[in-house]
């Protein structure tokens, strides 16, 4: 055969392949027939052909010495180890021939070209500048197979560790060296096209979701660099968007799928949600493990949801058992299943039970005085979750005997587990002081007594624009109460209670002034006697245990006990992520009581309440909070169920306001100074909108007005700031100081929890 290496397109198994047939075909096919019958010996070994390989380079590797006797298996090894050396395009024949002595052996090389440029086509994501660096072949040197191989291992190494491997059996997939300019063409192919992309696994999310998050995509080139941003972008998805935890993920090219002809392949991803396997408590050596499980929600076989995690953590907190919850998410008992996991729950429990002797004095009118008390309660008794409370207390102003229980879950069953119990046993009594109020605009003061007897001067608890406070003397308010309640809830869901409820109480009411004061009624004379029955009230007989004639309040004998029985119906929702400084959720709640003679009741009237809040965080640890409480009533109400507003809701003010309907809002901002949380700042705004349904202005014996028109409603509002601080120590979450500024001056409340 004649070879033409200007026609010469070498390829990798051509380059190789077939250079190497050649040389053995020569050698081979040399006739038997033409070799002496006796052995020559070689005179002489050159090589010719070669131009840029230096001639030392092939003779190091041709084992035939002059001097050696002709062996045509060595001359064919010579060959193969010349065309190793990978500088040659192809081997002519050797020249043998005779000489004196023996015979001349000439091996004939036609060399590679030189190369003059190295061009890559196909490379996209990698620069050929990046490439080339990893070759060690370059313009100036004789093209040279063995070297070429090493650069195309270099360059699919390189293709592997960027996150192509796999896809193809080389990366180089075909070369071009043109014998006559030297110019070195490679074709590279860097990954597989993608032709469809399938979602297998358990993703629970429906492919139409997942797809369109994806980098991967057809038509587009894979890599293991496109694989884990899509890791990246799904756990985005299910974290951020879903609030999911991706478990496990699997996902490459489909080896079936693979078309080297027209490059293409399948992706196919296996994507499993992670899913609870365990649930695991640890810590609690009081608390029973069947008391926390029952308000968790996240169990096993569930998938894992953030929010509801954290749901199960705020009911946790919300029991007050522990000081401290900490949930955390540890692989699954099963290693060939990475998305099945264990939640462990880290409790640490806290003191439930407590003893208390204790002294106080609260002075002011609406305090008080001294006082001691003792108590011993347990919100967990025997680790069973159920609270039992005994509390005494006496002092100048107040006693009280009381006897709590609660069982915030009935039975065992997943049923009766929904329903709640809760109840009191009680004797209380709470002497107030009030101050009262006259006209000072119209009282006569030249007639200061008859007969040197004092006038009379009638007064009212009810302060208005015209009525001027007594200063040397105050309404003494006694009021007493023995009863029983009781309380029966049922769970619609982890946050909503609707709740059923009775009360049955003797109340006895007093309230009375000093001479030569008075409680006017609405006809201008000295109140005496005994009043009508409180079921009805008009404006002709004045209560005289209020000071102010309202058909709206009843007329009750002072010191006498009445029947006061009410059925409350009502409905609450918590949803607030701490009991006692919340930063988000809505605590609200909306209650009817009801109270006839039909269940044994002295009156007959009904009371709506609804109070709601919310909390929104702000900042970066700030908290608002909105508060609104609505009260309503129909009918005639006793003295001592009237809605009352102190200094703990209307912060601004030392009275006491009250009524028969009203509402209160407040607003304030909570922002810790102390990055433990245990001091904060609070700035806040309250207003209180109430009235007296029914009621007239109060008249003196000269028939000059006392007070306004209570009937008409009264807008009070006050601005201010605050303290909170936390006392542990104590067992007091939130101690309150509110320095406020009302329509009549500055203010300062102290108070236990937050306002609202």
């Amino acid at each position: 055969m004649i070879f033409d290496p200007r026609r010469a397109r070498l390829t990798p198994s051509r380059l190789v392949g077939g250079m190497l047939a050649v040389a053995v075909a020569l050698v081979i096919l040399a006739p038997s027939t033409a070799r002496p019958s006796s052995v020559p010996k070689i005179v002489s070994v050159d090589v010719e052909g070669n131009v840029h390989v230096p001639t030392a380079t092939i003779m190091a590797v041709v084992q035939v010495r002059p001097g050696q006797p002709f062996d045509a298996h060595v001359v064919q090894g010579d060959l193969q180890r010349i065309n190793a050396l990978g500088y040659f395009a192809a081997l002519a024949p050797p020249l043998i021939r005779p000489r004196p002595g023996g015979v001349a052996i000439t091996y004939r090389v036609v060399e590679n070209p030189v190369i003059t440029k190295i061009i890559f086509n196909g490379n996209v994501h990698v620069p050929s500048d990046t490439l080339l660096a990893l070759m060690d072949l370059a313009v100036g040197q004789v093209f040279n197979t063995n070297t070429f191989r090493s650069d195309v291992l270099k360059i699919n190494n390189y293709y592997e560790r960027i996150g192509y491997g796999g896809q193809v059996p080389t990366h180089v997939k075909d070369i071009n060296l043109d014998p006559s300019s030297g110019q070195l063409t490679l074709q590279v192919q860097e990954g597989l096209t993608i032709r469809h992309v399938i979602i297998g696994g358990d993703p629970l999310l429906p492919p139409t979701l997942i797809l369109p998050t994806l980098n991967v995509r057809p038509g587009v080139e894979y890599s293991d660099d496109l694989r884990d941003k899509d890791v990246q972008a799904l756990k985005a998805l299910y974290e951020n968007k879903f609030h999911l935890e991706l478990g496990n993920f699997e996902g490459g090219i489909d080896p079936s799928s693979i078309d080297l002809r027209a490059g293409t392949a399948d992706v196919k991803y296996d994507i499993y949600v992670m899913r609870v396997a365990v649930v695991q408590i640890t810590g609690n050596t009081r608390t029973k493990d069947q008391v926390i499980r029952r308000d968790l929600r996240v169990v096993p076989g569930m998938v894992v949801n953030t929010d509801a995690i954290k749901a199960d953590y705020e009911r946790l907190n919300q029991t007050q058992y522990f000081s401290k919850v900490e949930p955390d998410i540890k692989p699954g008992p099963d290693p060939k299943k990475p998305q099945d996991v264990t939640i462990v729950w880290h409790v640490t429990e806290q003191r439930t039970a407590s003893a208390s002797v204790g002294f106080g004095y609260s002075g002011g009118l609406t305090g008080e005085g001294l006082y001691g008390t003792l108590g011993l309660s347990d919100n967990n008794l025997h680790g069973t979750g159920n609270g039992l409370s005994i509390q005494f207390e006496g002092g100048a102003r107040t006693h009280l005997a009381q006897i709590q229980g609660s069982i915030p879950y009935l039975g065992k069953t997943p049923n009766s587990q929904k329903y709640s119990l809760t109840g009191s046993i009680f004797s209380s009594g709470t002497t107030y002081f009030y101050p009262i109020y006259e006209d000072t605009q119209n009282t006569i003061p030249s007639i200061p007594s008859v007969g040197g007897t004092p006038v009379p001067i009638p007064v009212t608890l009810y302060s208005s624009t015209t009525a001027a406070q007594v200063s040397d003397a105050v309404a003494t308010s006694v009021s007493d109460s023995d009863g029983l309640t009781a309380q029966l809830g049922r769970r619609l869901s982890d946050y909503t209670q609707v709740l059923v409820g009775g009360t049955a109480e003797i109340i006895r009411y007093d309230t009375t002034v000093p001479s030569p004061y008075f409680f006017e009624s609405y006809n201008p004379n000295v109140f005496v006697g005994p009043t009508p029955g409180p079921l009805n009230s008009n404006l002709a007989t004045s209560n005289g245990s209020f000071g102010i004639a309202a058909s709206s309040i009843a007329n009750v004998n002072t010191g006498l006990p009445y029947r006061l029985d009410m059925l409350t119906l009502g409905a609450r929702t918590v949803t607030t992520d701490d009991p006692y400084n919340p930063r988000r959720g809505i605590n609200a709640s909306l209650n009817d009581t009801i109270s006839n003679p039909s269940i044994g009741s002295s009156f007959s009237f009904t009371q709506t309440t609804l109070d709601f809040a919310k909390f929104f965080p702000v900042l970066h640890s700030g908290t608002i909070g909105v508060h609104f409480i609505g009260d309503l009533s129909t009918g005639v109400i006793p003295p001592s169920s009237l809605f009352t507003f102190s200094d703990q809701q209307l912060r601004g003010y030392n009275q006491v306001f009250y009524g028969t309907d009203a509402m209160l809002g407040q607003i304030e901002f909570r922002q810790p100074v102390l990055a433990s949380g245990q001091m904060a700042i609070a700035i806040f705004g309250d207003e209180l909108d109430y009235h007296i349904r029914g009621a007239q202005p109060l008249l003196d014996p000269y028939t000059n007005r006392i007070t306004g028109y209570p009937a008409q409603w009264t807008y009070l509002g006050d601005v201010g700031v605050g303290l909170r601080f936390d006392v542990p120590q104590l067992g007091l979450h939130t101690v309150r100081v509110d320095f406020a500024r009302g329509y009549n001056g500055f203010h300062t409340s102290f108070g236990i929890g937050q306002s609202f």
